[in-house]
């Protein structure tokens, strides 16, 4: 079978860290050409990519579509106004896409590009990849095993807990390549935020890109859509409630921590699952998932050893699988906008709380 072509748009230092590291190292796809305003930083990537014969490289996406036509395109882009123009184009053109998280810069152009990969039915793939963490997927197998036997009772109660102060780098940009380009900063205007005052417009990326990934994760981890039920004014607990009636509580941000910190536990009626994720950069560290039961009066406590393999590793494993027709946990465009659409109505409800949010990161 031939391997597939990948087309990349953006080649920062995420772009490197996170997702070209990883394709450059699969035997399942080859990188046919990287896009990047900054034609030297392209060149500089490509040629560390493939020394001997690196892959062509282009200043635009249109180039990038027109002379060299990927199978598939990763578009690693900061959620601007740009971001929307690049991604509704490659939709346009029927080229499958992986973009980073959030969905979009604005609500607005969220509604906008979810609609797009509708209308256009080519596939568009959300990087959240803790879904891809070898813990995560361990997990969601268990829980899975778990709803359909009902050997340790009904699922009861589920917590997320994350601090966006800690360490999320671990020295994953360490060998990045930097480049030299200033690019013009580009802002959604205010009627793209319908329904949030000036100070909830200011803070909303940190909603929707920070938070956004635990909100996401949630909903994985549950495998329904949720709804919010109460938001705490200092913005340190979020309550809300899954379809079918779960409650479960998000903890964000309640204290300050040096090292990266992050977990979410499931609790059964006799026993409970907790995942521990590592820092989203740290490179081949998988999370820790833990099981444990309460049978016959014995208590059992067990944690799988997990493939020293990294959830941005997996998430690139599951995007070719994607590619090939397999079903994987991988985040459409119709659930980034389930997360992107919890975030908005999250800070507008703290925006209009009688207290002032003071837990923020």
């Amino acid at each position: 079978m031939a391997s597939l072509r990948l087309g990349f748009v953006g080649a920062g230092k995420q772009a490197q860290a996170a997702h070209l590291r990883h394709y450059a190292s699969l035997d399942d796809c080859a990188i046919g050409a990287i896009a990047d305003l900054d034609a030297e930083l392209a060149r500089r990537v490509a040629t560390r990519l493939s020394p001997a014969s690196p892959p062509p490289t282009c200043t635009t996406h249109t180039e990038l579509i027109q002379r060299h036509r990927p199978d598939a395109i990763v578009a690693i882009l900061p959620p601007n106004p740009a971001a929307e123009r690049v991604i509704c184009d490659i939709l346009d053109a029927g080229i499958p896409l992986l973009v980073e998280k959030p969905l979009a810069g604005s609500p607005a152009a969220g509604q906008r590009i979810a609609a797009r990969a509708a209308a256009t039915a080519t596939p568009l793939t959300v990087a959240f990849h803790k879904r891809c963490d070898p813990a995560t997927l361990a997990a969601r197998g268990e829980i899975d095993r778990l709803k359909t036997t009902g050997e340790l009772g009904k699922l009861t109660y589920a917590r997320v807990h994350v601090a966006l102060t800690g360490d999320w780098i671990a020295n994953g940009y360490r060998d990045t390549l930097a480049g030299s380009l200033e690019h013009r900063r580009e802002r959604f205007p205010d009627d793209e935020f319908p329904g949030l005052d000036a100070d909830a417009r200011k803070r909303w990326g940190i909603y929707a890109s920070g938070y956004g990934h635990q909100l996401d994760w949630l909903r994985h981890l549950l495998d329904e859509p949720l709804a919010i039920t109460h938001v705490e004014p200092t913005g340190v607990l979020l309550l809300v409630e899954a379809a079918s009636g779960l409650p479960a509580v998000f903890e964000a941000t309640p204290c300050q921590y040096t090292q990266w910190v992050e977990y979410a536990e499931l609790f059964f009626e006799r026993g409970r699952i907790r995942i521990d994720l590592p820092p989203p950069l740290a490179v081949n560290v998988p999370g820790r998932v833990s099981f444990f039961r309460q049978d016959d009066r014995q208590p059992t406590h067990t944690t799988p050893v997990l493939a020293y393999e990294d959830a941005m590793r997996q998430q690139a494993e599951q995007f070719l699988a994607h590619l090939a027709g397999k079903p994987t946990p991988l985040c459409d465009a119709a659930e980034a906008l389930e997360s992107l659409n919890l975030a908005t109505e999250w800070i507008r409800r703290l925006s209009e709380a009688p207290a002032a949010v003071t837990s923020m990161p």
